[in-house]
């Protein structure tokens, strides 16, 4: 895809990487349990899609996330997702109003963990490689989502395997999720928790030819 290509390569120039590390060919690695500031960036018109606080349990893989209220282009609805990946669900959550939906994930691909078959490419130092307080080591996978289509770029440090960013791209949809602010534990584990007003809440069938996945529910924000 050559989409893919082009934004790949304005990654890997705008990472300033001053070294290159030869690869012994690591395995996928796993994130941590974390919690951080996600920010997501349409490609295609710079535009700010969404930015927000979230929590990830790296083990029960699940995701929340709450949009910020500073994000400026939203006026209304500020975006609330409960992820249950094992499970297959999302929940669409209106704390304003109170109210919730339940539909379907189609795909258990997100931003915050290397998907299943991330093939790794280089090891590279962002920043001095011979100043160590002024560098981070990171690796940099790629592969693809055979359920969306989708190809992504993933930067991860080398110790932790914290996510840094991703690049996504479908034929619809070209994003950058970048991950900030990350501590690596969640120490308000309650926000996985479903609100007492979507308990019960059924599922809701998605449009025909329509199939949600993380990607998509932030392309469409």
């Amino acid at each position: 895809m050559q989409a893919f290509a082009v934004a790949a390569l304005s990654i890997w120039l705008c990472l300033g990487a001053t070294a290159l590390a030869e690869s012994h060919g690591p395995q996928p690695c796993t994130s941590p349990n974390m919690t951080g500031v996600l920010t997501v960036l349409a490609l295609t018109g710079g535009e700010i899609k969404a930015t927000g606080h979230y929590s990830y349990d790296s083990t029960d893989k699940k995701i929340r996330f709450t949009e910020s209220e500073m994000h400026l282009n939203k006026t209304e609805h500020l975006e609330d997702y409960l992820m249950l990946f094992e499970e297959g669900v999302f929940y669409d959550i209106d704390m304003k109003n109170q109210s919730c939906k339940k539909m379907s994930l189609h795909s258990h691909a997100h931003a915050l963990e290397l998907p299943t078959g991330a093939a790794h490419q280089v090891e590279l130092f962002l920043g001095s490689d011979t100043v160590q307080e002024e560098n981070i080591k990171v690796n940099i996978w790629t592969g693809s989502v055979p359920e969306t289509k989708g190809q992504y770029f993933v930067s991860t440090t080398v110790g932790e395997c914290l996510p840094l960013s991703t690049f996504y791209s479908t034929d619809s949809m070209t994003l950058l999720f970048s991950n900030s602010e990350v501590v690596t534990e969640v120490k308000a584990p309650e926000v996985f928790n479903l609100p007492s007003f979507c308990e019960g809440v059924e599922l809701e069938e998605a449009p025909e030819g329509q199939k949600n996945d993380f990607f998509s529910l932030f392309n469409s924000v």
